[in-house]
């Protein structure tokens, strides 16, 4: 059963939170622009600046909600001040309401049109909406009016990082740090594109660097973290998740990534500690549901998968991957209607989930249905012919059903992938004695032999020698 999912839940870059500024001296612009104000006027002003401070601050101390509520009540005092707006609407959007954040900042525009942050913030929202076009523009629109905003240059990056043009991203990285040198967001970033772009020795010069501009950046210890399990240096990428939790307890990202590390180096009861927090940060997190059931079902927690892979499945019932892991352990169960239901539900959901349709293959064949195993193992090779397991499956079935020549093609195309499967050589050997290629076979039978005794398979190496002993015997007669 595999575990690690990286290039689906593994976090590699985080879109720079632009924070939040001080408009003062844009207020003051604004006020000198307004008619004579009488004291009244001039107060209402004040409290309306008042009420902006508290909200800042209350931000800063996370407390969204009642930031909320402060910056309210600066708009509703002094509607024709962008600022509120601006600040109102990044706080909207951290709290997941993006909608109502585009209109904080399309207001803001409207009343300030050549501030370059209240675009920049805007082209945040616009991304987070999944408008990549848009969002584009607004960061062209506020580097256009401020060419020296290095976090506008790192999310226009980010943003090329993610549709794979990574020499612009490295290039409006490089701009961002020309105008602000020490800019660890854009260093991060630059990180992860230059990996992602073949650069892995530029990468860790600028993740090191980073970490060393500032050592408590939980972020930029999850980004190297990541690269590091990506060059298989699992225990070090361990090291940098634990890092990032205890500069940043409730990183729910790094105790995520952790989890796959430990289980990749086969820690199952760590990962699954590191799942259980994840699931008290965020109750809803389906992924995480469906990680711990693989790795419950792993440590024999049957009933524990059971719930878990339900629950996942309650939260996204159109996760084929859920559903499949599911179909998998009611096969480990003996319940093979209900994992045929569960692989049959997954592949029509996902047409191209080529592991579903190699299990469901598999449970076919135990049921003597050798041509629905034989259907479905071809899908399975269709949908992943990069698979030798796949092949060497349908090379078993060919057998079974008297193709000799397909199962050898099989089999010798499991070999093309993977050239250490010895199952694939033993069985290829023994059609080849059938067909009168003695010089193959016993070629095979060697090499299988060798590759059974470095895997420790005893029962392998046995039944191998002894089929070198049968055919030496044929030979001498």
């Amino acid at each position: 059963m595999s575990f690690i999912r990286r290039s689906q839940y593994f976090v590699t870059a985080t879109l720079t939170a632009f924070g939040f500024f001080t408009f003062h001296s844009a207020a003051t612009a604004e006020e000198k622009k307004d008619a004579p104000k009488p004291a009244d006027v001039a107060k209402t002003i004040e409290q309306s600046q008042n009420f902006f401070k508290q909200g800042e601050g209350k931000t800063r101390d996370a407390n969204y909600r009642s930031a909320l509520e402060s910056f309210n009540q600066a708009i509703q005092l002094n509607p024709a001040w962008s600022s509120p707006y601006v600040s109102r609407g990044v706080v909207r959007s951290r709290l997941g309401d993006h909608q109502g954040a585009l209109q904080d900042l399309e207001q803001a525009a409207r009343l300030n049109p050549s501030d370059a942050m209240i675009y920049a913030h805007r082209g945040s929202v616009r991304y987070n909406l999944g408008e990549a076009e848009a969002a584009l523009a607004d960061l062209n629109k506020a580097i256009e009016l401020n060419p020296t905003l290095a976090a506008a240059f790192v999310n226009r990056g980010y943003i090329h990082t993610q549709s794979q043009n990574f020499e612009s991203a490295i290039a409006d990285f490089d701009q961002a740090l020309r105008v602000q040198p020490s800019y660890t967001p854009a260093l991060v970033n630059r990180g992860f594109a230059r990996f992602r772009n073949g650069d892995r020795e530029g990468a860790m010069q600028d993740l090191n660097e980073a970490i060393k501009l500032q050592s408590n950046y939980a972020e930029a210890y999850v980004v190297r973290g990541t690269l590091k399990h990506d060059m298989g240096e699992t225990e070090d990428a361990i090291a940098d998740f634990t890092q990032a939790i205890r500069h940043k307890p409730t990183y729910l990202e790094a105790y995520f990534n952790r989890a796959q590390a430990n289980s990749k180096r086969g820690f199952l009861e760590a990962a699954e500690s590191d799942l259980n927090q994840v699931l008290k940060l965020n109750p809803d997190k389906a992924s995480a549901f469906h990680q711990r059931g693989m790795i419950r079902a792993a440590l024999n927690n049957v009933e524990g998968a059971m719930e878990d892979y339900n629950q996942a499945l309650r939260l996204d019932p159109n996760d084929a991957a859920a559903i499949k892991s599911r179909g998998d352990l009611r096969a480990e169960a003996g319940d093979k209607s209900g994992a045929i239901a569960d692989y049959s539900q997954a592949v029509q959901m996902q047409p191209n989930l080529a592991s579903a349709y190699s299990s469901r293959a598999e449970i076919f064949s135990t049921m003597g249905d050798k041509q629905a195993a034989m259907q479905d193992l071809s899908q399975a090779v269709n949908f992943n012919s990069s698979d030798p397991s796949a092949f060497e499956s349908r090379g078993k079935a060919r057998m079974q059903m008297g193709d000799l020549q397909g199962a050898i093609d099989d089999f010798s195309q499991a070999l093309n992938l993977d050239a250490t499967r010895a199952d694939a050589f033993y069985q290829r050997a023994r059609l080849m004695v059938i067909m009168g290629d003695r010089s193959s076979a016993r070629s095979d039978l060697e090499r299988a032999a060798n590759l059974y005794l470095q895997a420790g398979d005893a029962e392998g190496y046995r039944k191998t020698l002894n089929a070198i002993r049968i055919y030496h015997a044929t030979l001498s007669n």
